[in-house]
């Protein structure tokens, strides 16, 4: 079986709609906290895709079709987010896969090329960090099978109690909690 092409875009504010159609999905809805209403998603979504905020947000393509959405984070900049997941020198991910491309081990694919990505992105990070709800199940196996390690758990703000999973640089060894 090949593998499709998979390539990171920008998310763009003519993929709100989209955003909008993802956010109403069932599985999305019940790990994301975003209203499935385009006002809303405008309202967090613009600052970011006009860089007035240090969050970076990507649309990945599989086969140049629109699969998820990521977004991509130095944990120094979100002071609680950092303090609660305690890895020194992080960059953090989040993400979402598209109906289609779940359940079929795209997710794991994405989460793989996107976590080497972020990292030759942020040169000065050690590691790539996710911290999946730990009743998400099918997030944190995409994870395993992308090659991250559970490290620990912690309560992010305003999120359920997650895993932390942790993806290091090619030849080094995983980063671990301060």
């Amino acid at each position: 079986m090949s593998v499709p092409p998979i390539r990171f875009r920008p998310l763009a504010e003519s993929d709100l709609p989209t955003l909008v159609e993802w956010f109403a999905e069932p599985e999305i809805t019940r790990w994301w906290n975003q209203p499935a209403e385009i006002d809303s998603v405008r309202a967090k979504y613009l600052p970011r895709i006009e860089q007035r905020e240090p969050t970076q947000m990507w649309i990945a393509e599989i086969d140049d079709e629109a699969a998820g959405l990521l977004q991509s984070y130095l944990h120094v900049d979100y002071n609680e987010h950092d303090r609660c997941v305690g890895i020194a020198n992080a960059v953090g991910i989040d993400y979402l896969i598209a109906g289609p491309y779940r359940g079929r081990g795209r997710g794991r694919l994405v989460l793989r090329d996107f976590a080497d990505w972020t990292l030759a992105r942020y040169p000065d990070a050690s590691c790539c960090v996710a911290t999946p709800a730990q009743a998400n199940k099918a997030s944190y196996r995409a994870l395993e099978h992308a090659g991250f390690s559970r490290v620990g758990e912690c309560q992010p703000p305003d999120e359920p109690l997650a895993y932390v999973y942790v993806r290091g640089r090619e030849g080094h060894s995983t980063p671990s909690r301060m």
